[in-house]
Formats: structure tokens, C-alpha cells, sequence
């Protein structure tokens, strides 16, 4: 049990804060990812985290105490794609516990935008690292603008706030997104939160107040009685998708929960659903694709097309704005 930050301050215990907590800002100098900026974010007792600002300030890697919480590609860490134009997304999705999909797309490729959209290939501008004393925690919070703009004219921005802090697993997502263009302009957008082991093995069950699961094709039809426990990888499977119409606790936000006995541990997504009213479930159970990934979103998985013709594509009025956020909790079983 990690003492209080702030105790150890007053009590003469730390001569520096970076004993308890740090953001590093780092190059990576090697492998595919040669030339990506990083920022490495070391909590005790709490989540660590590796965000990417030149994938979107997306997070990549992330451990609880030491025990990794995210799923990671073998295409791993890697730059930006420039042309995105139908599925090349993929060639570049490295996983990590936070893939952002989105803004003018998100799914299939439509009107003339690709699978996911840009979001998690921009680069982040006015990068900032700081820290903070939150009831009696040390708070690290990172900080990044996003801007997607086309030569329409099209101006989406993003100022995003990440915040873990020390003796809890607690990791603080929230975006602001506004459209500073001149027209108004669709704006989907899905968090794609991946699990993989050992968080996520044979043993691991997944927790969602749904009251219906919605198979996205045949595949995922088939599928559908190993939603909530998907068992041991599995040579050739292909992946499945679920819309799960997820009930808000009181206060309005959802959740879904991979709980784990053999790990010990429980990983908790949260969101606020006025804002995120979709929520979907990716479920991959092949041999080295072994993930599940949680996905909170305001559209469907088929296109902005089909959620234009389905009246449910969300649009930003010119100076619009919203605010989505979202939490991921770790926190060990109790025997």
C-alpha cells in the first residue's frame, strides 16, 4: 500500500517527486517506430502508461503494478500512415490499451474515407506533461491538441487530457472536440479499448449490464454464446464484433468489466453515455490475436454512410464542441 504522496512530502521522506511519479518525454530511436516521440508516465501503486503523440496521443502500452493491462499487435509501436484510403489502417494498428477510431469515419470505409479514419495517425501539437496533488495523490497529467483538417476548409480539433496518479489504478481519459470550420461537419468517434494476457486469458469473463447483444455478421452470429467468456485462443478464428445496448448505472454512465481469477485482477471501463451512447465489443480468439477490445462510441461499426441513411450520424455545427471521457479502473480481487 502506497502512503499518501503528500504525507511522504510533508513527513521530509522524498527529497524529489520523481520518486513516486514522473512524465518522461523520450525519441524512439530504433525499430519501427525511429523518430516517434513518447511520453512515459510512471505512477506507484497506480497505472503506468505510454502514450504516443504522433499516433493521435493515443495510449499504448500500459501495466498496473507491473502487470500489463494492454494488448499489443505484432505490428507494435510504429509512425503514422499517410495514405489511409480502405482497410490500410490495419498495416498500422500496433493495439495499445487506448486506439482512438474517428473523426470524419468510423468502421467501414465510406464516402470516400477509410476503415477508422485518421484520428490515431495525426501528430499532436502543444504537448505538455505537468503534476498535481489530488486528495492526497500525486496526479500526472498529460495533455495534447489534435487537429484533423482537410483542404475543404475542414477544421476538427481535439484537446485531450490524460490523468493517472499514485495508489490507484485509475487512468482519466477526456476529450473536448469542436469544429472550428465553416461548415458543418460529421463527426464519429469510437475508443478502442484493448485487453490482452494476462489480463485477458481462458479464465476471464466479461461483465456488461446488456440487455442485448447484437452480432455484427455471421461470423460474430455464430459466435455469440462466448461473449461473456471467450475461452482459449484458437487456430483460425476469425474476429467478431457485438453491439451491446448497455444500461447506465444512476448517474448515466456505462460499464464493462473483464474480471479475471487467475490474475487477480479486474479491469473496469466507464463512460458517460450522453455522449457515448453506442458501445461495442471486439473479440478476436486466434493464436497471436488474442484480444478483446471495449468500445465505447457515439455511431456504428458499418460507416458514416450507413449512419447517415440509419439518421443516427452525429454532426458538429460550426464553434460546436463536445465532451466525452472515459475511465479504466484496475483494482486486484479480493481472495
Amino acid at each position: 500500500m502506497i502512503e499518501p504522496a503528500v504525507e511522504y512530502e510533508l513527513s521530509g521522506k522524498l527529497g524529489n517527486l520523481d520518486q513516486l511519479a514522473s512524465g518522461i518525454r523520450s525519441t524512439v530511436e530504433d525499430g519501427r517506430a525511429h523518430g516517434c516521440r513518447a511520453v512515459d508516465v510512471r505512477v506507484a501503486g497506480g497505472i503506468d502508461v505510454r502514450i504516443l503523440p504522433d499516433r493521435g496521443f493515443d495510449v499504448g502500452q500500459a501495466w498496473y503494478r507491473g502487470v500489463p493491462l494492454a494488448w499489443v499487435s505484432a505490428v507494435g509501436e510504429s509512425p503514422p500512415v499517410q495514405d489511409l484510403a480502405g482497410e490500410a489502417w490495419r498495416d498500422a494498428f500496433g493495439g495499445g490499451l487506448v486506439t482512438t477510431c474517428g473523426l470524419r469515419n468510423v468502421g467501414a470505409p465510406s464516402e470516400g474515407h477509410g476503415l477508422h479514419g485518421r484520428f490515431s495517425h495525426l501528430r499532436a501539437s502543444d504537448v505538455r506533461v505537468d503534476r498535481m496533488i489530488d486528495d492526497r495523490a500525486l496526479v500526472v497529467r498529460a495533455g495534447a491538441t489534435i487537429d484533423e483538417v482537410d483542404d475543404a476548409g475542414g477544421h476538427l480539433r481535439v484537446e485531450r487530457e490524460i490523468r493517472t496518479r499514485t495508489g490507484r489504478g485509475l487512468l482519466e481519459l477526456r476529450d473536448v472536440t469542436v469544429n472550428l470550420g465553416g461548415a458543418a461537419e460529421p463527426a464519429p468517434i469510437l475508443y478502442h479499448v484493448n485487453l490482452g494476457a494476462p489480463v485477458f486469458d481462458d479464465g476471464a469473463r466479461l461483465e456488461i449490464d446488456s440487455a442485448e447483444a447484437i452480432p455484427r455478421d455471421g461470423d460474430a452470429e455464430q459466435g455469440l454464446a462466448s461473449w461473456r467468456e471467450p475461452g482459449r485462443p484458437r487456430g483460425g478464428e476469425p474476429e467478431m464484433v457485438f453491439e451491446h445496448r448497455v444500461r447506465p448505472d444512476p448517474e448515466g454512465w456505462g460499464r464493462a468489466a473483464l474480471v479475471n481469477p487467475s490474475a487477480g485482477l479486474a479491469v473496469a471501463l466507464t463512460w458517460r453515455q450522453a455522449e457515448l451512447p453506442r458501445f461495442h465489443q471486439w473479440l478476436h480468439r486466434g493464436r497471436g490475436m488474442y484480444v478483446v477490445g471495449l468500445e465505447p462510441a457515439n455511431c456504428s461499426v458499418f460507416g458514416r454512410a450507413a449512419d447517415r441513411a440509419a439518421g443516427t450520424l452525429l454532426v458538429l455545427a460550426p464553434g460546436e464542441q463536445r465532451i466525452t471521457e472515459l475511465r479504466i479502473a484496475a483494482e486486484p480481487l479480493e481472495d
